[in-house]
């Protein structure tokens, strides 16, 4: 019998409308640089070395990097700062319109839930922003716990903040190798495919709401 029911956060509880790249995009081109200029900026920056990003301090560092990297090469080093505080992911993020019921529906059904994501950590911050964070009993990223999907070893290390055996657990996810990676070490694993369906929907297919 499932008792917990482990979900992935992007994709699967909120998104964001407009992605990285279209952020920058729009601001660089209100700012009336072309767009295959500001594409190869883009490019330029994508080529610095990617940390295994732990903490605010080493994300922060990391993207004000990036985002210098595309205003130098459009020769307005002025803009960093805005490209920053206004392409960040955290800021960008939607809930689906489902969620909300869903969360309350199975918290009704006295399921325990969590989140395992494979994130930088300021995706924690998006659980306050959405109002989230209260339906929860652990917010599990990659970043924090130094372990990724789909490995064995973030799905282990689930289980065990947990405290149950796979055969308590479900998880859904919206990527088919991270749902092969719970199937691996038994758990039951859902594939939310949302162009065919919601999250109620699968869930509600499943017998689970």
């Amino acid at each position: 019998m499932e008792r917990v029911i482990f979900l992935d956060a992007g994709g699967v509880l909120f998104d964001t409308v407009k992605k990285g790249e279209d952020r920058v995009h729009h601001i660089l081109a209100e700012r009336g640089f072309e767009r295959q200029d500001v594409q190869a900026a883009i490019g330029k920056a994508k080529m610095l070395e990617l940390p295994f990003i732990t903490n605010w301090e080493e994300e922060e560092r990391y993207f004000k990097r990036y985002y210098e990297v595309i205003a130098d090469e459009m020769g307005a080093r002025e803009l960093a700062p805005e490209l920053f505080y206004f392409c960040h992911y955290a800021r960008h993020c939607e809930m689906f319109m489902e969620v909300k019921a869903v969360l309350e529906k199975l918290k009704a059904k006295h399921y325990r839930l969590a989140v395992i994501s494979n994130a930088v950590p300021s995706m924690d911050w998006v659980f306050d922003q959405l109002g989230l964070r209260k339906y929860f009993e652990r917010i599990i990223l990659s970043s924090t716990v130094n372990k990724v999907k789909p490995s064995e070893a973030i799905y282990r290390y689930a289980l065990e903040e947990m405290n149950i055996r796979p055969e308590e657990a479900v998880f859904v996810d919206d990527l088919i190798e991270n749902i092969q990676g719970a199937e691996r070490i038994g758990m039951k694993a859902l594939h939310l495919q949302r162009k065919k369906q919601d999250l109620w929907e699968l869930l509600k297919e499943e017998g689970l709401i």
